[in-house]
């Protein structure tokens, strides 16, 4: 896995020797020798993941993480801090500012590659969702909030995999206070798979010996293959105190590891880091889907628009062509609607498009394709149905429209009405182009001939 580190130390000697031990490895390495730099060079070059020696004579670490942290562009990146000795306030410290782990001089290769890869994978993930997300919103399928919302406004779930009942309670004496979280403690391997399925929870925490002699590098491995749970952050807690554990407890999927014993509040920062994190990346999906959606979605009246209408169109002149069957395209036009909108305003125009949006809905099948394709022109292509079921259909639409008036805010009625024009389409005579514009040419038909009609295309009459 290639990717570019920068390494920030204010010794020459130290950036030198990681620069080698990384290139070696075929990593980019990028070098700043103060924080100022290193904020610098962060912000212009977005690296894959930051090496923040702690002590520097013009800011130290934690004013560079904090500072890094603070701001949007250079907030995913994720920071490992370097430093000579770690004490326990140290660590609370750098959690604290949203440092993602710490080295210690001189630093094992073991430990150093194990994290890099695995917050390169994290970062490279979020890098993919970012660019998604930043297409969309350049195209104006969709808007995204760029501050994340806060963790105590979405409570979160967290199942607990701990090693007997009384270490769970411990682990929920520690978290429950701190954190907005739905918190289940489980007593088996089989037990976490379960509720799993069940609750989807945003994060797991498993002690590497699960109760029954269940063993957590395989729960871990499990939980990151399933469909249901490979989104969760997992927080390995690391029982036998070694990096060869916790470097495989994170090439299985760990996001990230804590060592026994640990104080409990770094568990907390640890879990809200994660928790966040996953909270940015659901919030980063959701955007995606919700751009997919409105790219195909009139928002207006909920149905199809014109760009997946001809897309779909495909599919079913596929299939016709393939069974050898037959389809229906109906053209519908609302009756005079521009003066609906001159006399009683936008809003009520609005309204009476997505009523009778909902009165196709109500009257088509299942199978069918109905879709907006311009201001108040719509379209339903029905597969399967020849001219029979076409009439029925067109006139069953068309009594929908006028049987009954559509009300508007201010309780007055309007009585409208629909024109409908219809072409047939069969496996020799499939296409897409044609069969709208005849479609087109039997609506205009009904228009002339004194709206609130049902035309067909001369040649299918």
């Amino acid at each position: 896995m290639s990717g570019r580190i920068l390494v920030v130390d204010d010794i020459a000697t130290n950036r030198l020797v990681l620069k080698a031990k990384l290139a070696a490895s075929y990593f980019e390495v990028i070098e700043a020798d103060c924080g100022q730099a290193a904020i610098d060079i962060a912000r212009a070059e977005h690296p894959d993941v930051i090496l923040l020696d702690v002590m520097m004579p013009d800011m130290d670490g934690f004013t560079v993480c904090e500072t890094l942290k603070s701001c949007p562009e250079t907030s995913h990146i994720p920071i490992v801090m370097v430093t000579a000795t770690l004490s326990s306030d140290d660590r609370m410290s750098g959690l604290e500012v949203g440092a993602d782990d710490f080295l210690i001089k001189p630093i094992d290769d073991l430990a150093l590659f194990a994290r890099v890869k695995n917050l390169m994978r994290v970062k490279m993930m979020f890098d993919e969702l970012r660019l998604r997300d930043a297409t969309s919103r350049e195209m104006g399928i969709t808007d995204f909030l760029d501050s994340m919302t806060r963790e105590d406004d979405n409570k979160s779930s967290v199942i607990l995999a701990p090693p007997d009942a009384k270490t769970g309670q411990e682990w929920c004496k520690a978290i429950d206070p701190n954190l907005n979280v739905d918190i289940l403690t489980t007593d088996s391997e089989h037990e976490v798979l379960n509720l799993a399925a069940l609750e989807h929870p945003d994060a797991y925490i498993v002690h590497q010996n699960l109760i029954g002699g269940g063993e957590g590098l395989r729960l871990v491995s499990t939980l990151r293959a399933r469909l249901d749970t490979r989104q969760s952050a997992i927080v390995f807690v690391v029982a036998d105190g070694t990096m060869e554990t916790a470097a495989r407890a994170l090439d299985l999927g760990a996001s990230d590891y804590i060592v026994e014993p640990f104080d409990p509040n770094e568990l907390v920062v640890r879990l809200r880091s994660q928790l966040r994190r996953k909270l940015f990346s659901d919030q980063l999906r959701s955007n995606m889907r919700d751009g997919l959606r409105m790219a195909v979605i009139d928002p207006l009246t909920g149905l199809y628009n014109r760009r997946y209408a001809a897309q779909h169109m495909n599919k079913i002149v596929d299939r016709a062509k393939a069974e050898n069957g037959e389809f229906s395209v109906l053209m519908m036009d609302l009756d005079k609607f521009k003066t609906i909108n001159d006399k009683h305003g936008h809003d009520a125009g609005d309204y009476v498009l997505k009523e009778f949006a909902r009165r196709l809905q109500e009257n088509i099948r299942g199978v069918d394709l109905v879709a907006r394709i311009g201001g108040e022109e719509f379209l339903i292509v029905m597969p399967d149905a020849g001219r029979m079921v076409a009439t029925h259909v067109s006139e069953r639409l068309r009594r929908a429209v006028e049987s009954k008036p559509f009300v508007i805010d201010n309780g007055d009625k309007l009585d409208i009405t629909v024109s409908i024009g219809v072409a047939l389409g069969a496996a020799d005579d499939c296409d897409i182009d044609d069969l709208m514009k005849r479609a087109d040419e039997a609506l205009y038909k009904a228009k002339s001939n004194g709206r609130n009609l049902v035309s067909f295309y001369a040649s299918a009459a």
